[in-house]
């Protein structure tokens, strides 16, 4: 049996999300079309009638750096620092401003579909030239074993 204190929680936690959701400039129908599960999912979490699951939990803390404390207790931020990613850049990097600019860009939803097609498309010439220089690199062995050989 359900208790009040149960209830009236998954109603905060429910609150919380439709906040985080609505920060992130998404739409449920785009939530549930990018995890390939039913809106009512998420029309249920914000009414407060279920909780998220925890694999909704570790995608949108991995995807949207959401503090998954905050969401819960309503302790802290509501997104976790960017030194919680997986490959943090370090401080002194000169790189780390011009990735700051990005994270920041990809939080607005166009801008976020232009960068992610532009990154799909720059990971295809990527493996198109990885493998072309794995070819190359494999001539190259092949030949020096055959000079060596004779």
């Amino acid at each position: 049996m359900k208790t009040k204190d149960d209830n009236q929680l998954k109603k905060e936690v429910g609150k919380r999300f439709k906040q985080f959701r609505e920060s992130s400039g998404k739409t449920q129908d785009r939530l549930a079309e990018e995890l390939n599960v039913k809106q009512i999912i998420f029309t249920n979490i914000e009414k407060g009638l279920i909780y998220p699951g925890i694999e909704y939990l570790v995608y949108f803390s991995k995807i949207y750096r959401l503090n998954c404390n905050w969401l819960l207790s309503g302790e802290g931020s509501m997104t976790a620092a960017v030194s919680t990613l997986d490959y943090p850049i370090p401080t002194g990097d000169p790189g780390n401003a011009r990735y700051e600019e990005l994270m920041h860009y990809m939080q607005m939803p166009a801008i976020e579909q232009i960068i992610l097609g532009r990154l799909q498309e720059l990971k295809l010439i990527a493996k198109d030239e990885i493998e072309e220089f794995k070819k190359k690199n494999k001539r190259e062995v092949s030949a020096k074993i055959t000079r060596e050989r004779l």
